[in-house]
């Protein structure tokens, strides 16, 4: 099918609302036989017997269907009966091309098509209804359902500037306010539905606020070419807006989708003012041409969709397909990149030699530099401003190997640096380095210097850490050392904080109660890690494609495990089995060959590894790095305390024969002699 088909279509949609036909809610294009189908079908409608300059038919139950009319009065009065029969129904083309100002509907009207019959009636000025009409009334000349809750239609040639629909309202019918000269309308929260066409051709209408509303879906050509419009509030409910709803609503700038968007339809926004637009991650499809292109569906190709990377959004900006001859080619950027561009734009800059700064609140900081030297020592002032800060990615196009920041200095924005970077010197001033993982994407770099000062950072080795080294907040990814051993003090490593190094085969964090998100992820080398017994949170995807890391040894203290924490790797051909349909898996990632995680029965490790069908072994201990069996350890340590025992007996005894043998020998003390048998020695002692 070739674009002219295409365009052909989408217009006739428009003309068969300005002919007050139908529309049919189209998906794709119509093809030209499709056409054709609708234009005999309103042809056959007109078909019928006249009278009194009305055409009608007799339905089956015997009443008369008003289909059309000739007449050229200004007020017009439905008839109660025509052909003897009853008048109950108002079919679509019953006032088509009447110049009528004024329309008077009797009691007997029981049905009034929904496709609204009086939507061509462009002179018309006010809709009466007989008070005894069971089905509908009329206020202040619109038309409602009898129990006020659906607007059916309000008069084109009303000269009021304002209308607010009442309260209790919940639908806006089909083409209720096309044509309508209003300038401002007030919707009340009780509209849930707007129909087809229902402000089309509001050439007045300045805007239009369904904030306050519970509108779902924007139905087609809802607002077409409202050429004054410039400003719409959805609601938060909004989450389909249909095809063409905005087409040709030339002023129309700029645009906040809902919050919640799913469906966007086909030229929902061609030929509007717009030239950029944000697309919130809710959504689900865009039609061709919804962004981008003019009223002739020629291609806008300065066009900028903002939105969240991977999403339809940044598809739609590429999108293309050649049956129907379209191939897109938008400027695609996420959210925060656009944000911050936009603030940029604002800011008061000043250049000074290689750099560019901007007062901010009256201090200066550093938002560029275009520096060709390998190393940078950055001067503490500018024009006598001091530098305080460095604006969000200030030096991340720098080729520089090594930057050395001035005391001075409390903030580091994020993004700041490039993958060149090797050396980095942190003043200790520095109070403040934004965002969650501020160092990731510095590839290069081999280490991180923090001098003396009273500011929030530290360093030890060419790690950094906060001032009092509680976390571990970045290890550069290129620093050399093939083993780490955090200091004692650290309980906590930060996201990413080792994420992607390049050369860490050894970690020893044996006193960390707290591991970040992403922390080690991608650590190709590290082979062991030696974690603390008091350890409580391992975060997502902690040690996620780490092939070489394939034990742990988690504690019963743990107690909170991130999806992929432990023992996951990238599955490229789960990937492919994915993307083919050939696998049912939510993510492309398989468990490490033989992982084995070491832990005890009912903890919540020993859950984990159960759930994602990792290798568990439990009643082990860690001895020397190795893992023994405690039952065999207790046996071991039986034998080895019996050993001991039995070493210990063997030589006491010989200590004590030793002992023995080498006492002196002591005399017997000579026995007591009574008073006569020492007179006796005496005596032979004299004799001697």
């Amino acid at each position: 099918m070739k674009n002219h088909r295409k365009t052909a279509a989408f217009l006739m949609g428009l003309l068969l609302c300005l002919g007050n036909t139908a529309v049919p809610v189209m998906t794709g294009y119509a093809a030209d036989d499709e056409v054709s189908a609708v234009s005999d079908e309103a042809a056959d409608e007109q078909e019928g017997e006249e009278e009194g300059g009305f055409r009608y038919t007799v339905d089956s139950d015997g009443n008369a269907v008003i289909i059309g009319n000739t007449l050229e009065d200004k007020e017009v009065t439905v008839p109660d009966k025509l052909g003897g029969k009853p008048v109950t129904e108002l079919a679509t083309d019953a006032f088509l091309g009447s110049r009528a100002e004024k329309i008077i509907i009797p009691a007997g009207i029981e049905y009034i098509s929904t496709d609204d019959p009086f939507a061509s009636c462009l002179d018309l000025l006010e809709i009466e209804v007989s008070p005894d009409n069971k089905e509908y009334c009329s206020q202040d000349g619109v038309l409602y359902s009898k129990d006020m809750k659906k607007l059916v239609h309000n008069p084109a040639a009303n000269e009021r500037e304002s209308y607010t629909v009442p309260d209790g309202v919940e639908e806006i019918g089909i083409a209720g306010f096309a044509e309508s000269r209003l300038k401002h309308i007030t919707l009340p929260s009780s509209v849930k539905t707007i129909g087809r066409h229902a402000f089309s051709f509001c050439s007045f209408l300045e805007e239009i606020d369904m904030s306050g509303t519970a509108v779902e879906n924007v139905d087609v050509m809802a607002f077409a070419s409202d050429t004054s419009l410039t400003s719409v509030k959805f609601s938060d409910s909004t989450t389909a807006i249909g095809m063409a709803a905005f087409f040709g609503c030339k002023k129309l700038a700029e645009v906040e989708l809902p919050p919640n968007i799913a469906v966007i339809r086909q030229s929902a926004f061609a030929g509007t003012a717009l030239k950029q637009v944000t697309i919130p991650a809710t959504i689900e499809d865009i039609g061709y041409c919804a962004f981008g292109y003019d009223e002739n569906q020629n291609m806008d190709s300065d066009f900028v969709i903002i939105g969240t990377p991977g999403t339809i959004a940044e598809q739609y900006c590429s999108d293309s397909d050649t049956e129907y001859g379209y191939a897109n080619s938008f400027t695609f950027k996420s959210a925060a990149v656009a944000e911050a561009e936009e603030e940029y734009s604002k800011l008061d800059r000043h250049s000074f030699e290689d750099y560019e700064y901007a007062l901010i609140d009256g201090e200066a900081y550093i938002t560029f530099c275009v520096s060709m030297d390998d190393v940078i020592t950055v001067p503490a002032e500018m024009d006598g401003h001091k530098i305080v800060g460095l604006y969000k990615g200030a030096f991340v196009t720098n080729e520089a190997s090594e930057i050395i920041l001035p005391d001075g200095i409390k903030t580091i924005g994020e993004n700041m640096f490039s993958s060149s970077l090797k050396k980095l010197t942190i003043p200790g001033s520095c109070e403040t380095i934004e965002g969650s993982e501020p160092f990731v994407d510095c590839a290069a770099l081999e280490s991180i210097t923090v001098t003396d000062g009273d500011g929030a950072f530290s360093s030890e080795d060419g790690v950094l850490y906060d001032k009092d080294k509680k976390t571990l907040l970045a290890y550069p990814r290129s620093k050399k050392d093939k083993k780490f051993k955090a200091p004692a003090s650290v309980e906590e490593v930060g996201i990413s904080a080792f994420c992607g190094s390049a050369y860490l085969e050894e970690a020893d964090i044996s006193h960390v109660r707290k591991i970040g998100d992403y922390a080690f992820e991608t650590c190709g080398k590290l082979s062991r890690v030696k974690l603390s017994k008091e350890l409580e949170y391992a975060g997502y995807s902690a040690f996620f494609a780490c092939p070489e890391l394939k034990s742990v040894r988690l504690g019963d203290k743990l107690d909170y495990i991130g999806d992929y924490a432990f023992g996951f790797v990238y599955d490229e051909q789960l990937a492919a089995n994915i993307q083919g349909g050939l696998s049912d898996a939510e993510d492309p990632y398989s468990v490490v060959e033989g992982y084995t995680i070491y832990t005890g029965e009912d903890t919540t490790a020993y859950n984990y590894a159960k759930a994602c069908g990792i290798n568990v072994v439990t009643n082990t201990v860690g001895v020397a790095d190795v893992n023994v069996n405690r039952g065999f350890l207790y046996v071991i340590i039986g034998i080895i305390a019996a050993a001991v025992l039995a070493v210990i007996g063997a030589a006491t005894g010989r200590s004590m024969k030793k002992k023995k043998a080498s006492k002196p020998a002591v005399k017997k003390a000579p026995e007591k002699k009574d008073d006569d048998e020492e007179a006796d020695d005496e005596a032979d002692e004299d004799d001697n």
